[in-house]
């Protein structure tokens, strides 16, 4: 029987590696090596070929070798199921068109285009008829605007924060937007507090964004984000496109792989439209070249740009990035695009 399990450590450890060499060679891998993580597989594939070899010696049993010995075999095969399912993904990821928004012209109004400043106050024209209209005068295709589903009224308000940001005095309702705005343009809802609404409150929201978007095909151009991934679901079910929000760490962190993969794989199997992500500052990027090739087959909603033109025009040559918000919502920066 011991000699039976030192087998089976052995073959861990080969599949271990396996696996490793197999994606990494594979021409639609989104995912490059970093040290950290091929460390650390080679780590466990080096311990289960010294516990295969031990179980399968001749050299006395360890009553207390038991327990560590069952948690490696189990983090080996853990490890490989890991590599397995990432590979699939990357897989379908690169020969899968999600139709998302598809435009040279990228950069979007945040919250409007507000030209007092960026600071949120509660009577700012952020989030409201006048910076959105302005943003789209001036040349954007699309605007972010804040959301809020009232479970009381059953309609949408736009604003940032509860009590809700007043425009001109009153409470602004996505529907006396949408009537302001017509048919122009594109939107990205943040939906606040999406992951606390019940399943009837979730219904109720669902149905409420139907009735707003009946009209011509403005349902195509409202992509609704969400950092809640089943609670997105019910609106991408509903035929909406979807943004889903994710929280990835900095590109420099060890744990940037393993993060960014999980986030991807939730993507994927979510069916969601888009990925959405905090770019980072220009000095300590979330949005940086690891987590850019990682996610190269995924079309991302980038939020929180540095103003910097260089890196605006960057990102706007890059076929993954789909739209991008300017850190800062005063600042035009419509005329910058990828279109040459």
């Amino acid at each position: 029987m011991r000699k039976t399990f030192g087998c089976l450590y052995l073959v861990a450890a080969g599949l271990l590696l396996a696996s490793l060499a197999v994606h990494y060679a594979l021409p639609w891998s989104a995912s490059p090596p970093r040290w950290p993580s091929v460390a650390y597989v080679l780590a466990v594939a080096a311990l289960d070929v010294l516990a295969g070899r031990r179980l399968r010696s001749d050299r006395p049993r360890r009553r207390w070798l038991v327990l560590p010995l069952a948690l490696l075999l189990l983090q080996s095969l853990a490890t490989v199921s890991y590599t397995c399912v990432l590979s699939w993904v990357d897989y379908h990821l690169a020969r899968h068109e999600p139709g998302a928004y598809d435009d040279c012209h990228k950069i979007w109004g945040a919250r409007g285009l507000v030209l007092e400043g960026p600071d949120i106050t509660h009577s700012g024209s952020q989030n409201s008829i006048e910076s959105v209209s302005l943003a789209f005068a001036r040349g954007a295709k699309g605007s972010e605007v804040d959301v809020f589903f009232d479970t009381e009224r059953r309609e949408y308000i736009v604003s940032h924060d509860r009590p809700y940001n007043l425009k001109n005095g009153a409470i602004l309702t996505l529907e006396e937007l949408f009537d302001a705005i017509g048919d122009e343009g594109w939107f990205w809802l943040d939906f606040k507090k999406l992951r606390h609404l019940s399943d009837d409150e979730l219904a109720n929201a669902v149905s409420e964004l139907e009735r707003l978007t009946a009209s011509g095909d403005r349902k195509r151009r409202v992509y609704v984000e969400g950092e809640a991934p089943f609670s997105l679901l019910a609106f991408q079910r509903a035929g909406f496109p979807t943004l889903f929000d994710s929280h990835p760490v900095a590109d420099s962190s060890p744990i940037t792989p393993l993060l960014i993969n999980l986030y991807k794989a939730v993507y994927w199997f979510g069916g969601y439209t888009v990925f959405g992500l905090n770019y980072g500052s220009l000095d300590e990027p979330i949005y940086g070249p690891h987590t850019r090739a990682a996610l190269r087959h995924v079309p991302a909603f980038v939020y929180h740009v540095p103003p910097d033109e260089a890196l605006l025009r960057e990102l706007c040559h890059d076929d993954a990035v789909r739209v991008i918000l300017v850190e800062n919502h005063s600042l035009d920066r419509f005329g910058i695009d990828g279109c040459d």
